[in-house]
This record gives C-alpha cells, structure tokens and sequence, in this order.
C-alpha cells in the first residue's frame, strides 16, 4: 500500500511494522488522558488495536492511517487517523489521535480531510460518525471543523458519548474538503 502526501504530512496505511510507533502514539499523555482515561496501554493492548486496523484495511483497502508530518530532518511520527466500519451499518466512524506536542497546529484536520475524503471515495458508505466524551472540548471543535454535527448523546462501550455524524452529501458540499485524487 502507498503512502500519500498532504501540503505538510505523509500518511501511511497501517502496518504491522508500525507497532512500535503505535505503543508510543496510545502512551502520549494527551492520548492517554482523553482515550484511554490515563490508563496506561500495554503492547498486548496495542497489538489488539493494531489487529483491528489491519483487519479494515483487508477488508475495505481503507482504514486508520499513521501520519508523519514532514520536517527538514525527515518525516516524523504525529499520530493516527482514518476510519472504521461502524458496528453493522453502511457508516463509518471516525477517530484521530495526535502526540500532544504535536496538537493544535491544524495538522489534525490536514489528516481528517484526506483520510475522510480517501474513505468515501473508495466505498459506498452513507455517514461518518464520530463518539467523543465529554469535556473532550478540543475534540469538540475539531468535530465541527470538519462538518460533523452533534446529535444526540449515546452509549458507546457501555459509556455515554456526544455522537456525532455527517452524510457524504454533507462532506463533499464544502469546498474544504475538495482533496486532490
């Protein structure tokens, strides 16, 4: 699979060699403190997230990709962001998650845009949708940056989460979000 390029990152689909990265990436602080409730991951943890990735990207040729922003001494590890089939419907959930030195630099959105863009063309999938917890203000602003819409709060692993959702019709109407093939 190819790694593609934005204005100021790379994104790569998931791979088994990214584990290592991916422990680091589930062990950021910021990443620990709004996903994972400061509960730290183990490499058993990681490797169960990492199988669900892979599994998207064989079935789908879609999924979560690991994103590296370009810098003059090569690229370097920022975060991770793509999609997912959600449960048994024609919709798919998104999720990002970024280093904290790395957040609030508009790179986050960069890798939304693509990775939203390269799902929907590449599938016939009706909504992307989004859970984010409360308090989670950040996630918040990034959501409706992108044009998700807050509709109603929901359980999600037995918790309850803001949910969020726009249709493909939606994504594609703004002109942001018009990314080169």
């Amino acid at each position: 699979m190819n790694a593609y390029q934005t204005e100021h990152l790379i994104l790569t689909p998931m791979r088994i060699e990214h584990e290592a990265e991916l422990f680091k990436l589930h062990n950021d602080v910021l990443i620990q403190e709004t996903i994972f409730k400061n509960v730290p991951q183990t490499s058993e943890n990681v490797r169960t997230w990492l199988a669900r990735y892979l599994a998207q990207w064989q079935k789908n040729s879609f999924g979560v990709w690991m994103v590296y922003e370009k810098t003059k001494g090569g690229p370097a590890i920022i975060g991770r962001c793509g999609l997912q089939d959600f449960e048994n419907t024609n919709n798919l959930e998104f999720s990002y998650a970024f280093l904290e030195y790395r957040a609030g630099r508009g790179l986050g959105p960069e890798a939304a845009r693509f990775t939203i863009t390269h799902a929907l063309r590449n599938s016939t999938k009706e909504k992307v949708v989004g859970f984010i917890a409360h308090g989670n203000a950040r996630a918040e602003r990034a959501a409706k940056k992108l044009g998700l819409r807050y509709i109603d709060d929901r359980l999600y692993y037995d918790k309850l989460f803001q949910y969020y959702e726009m249709t493909r019709e939606e994504y594609f109407s703004h002109p942001h979000h018009q990314v080169a093939r």
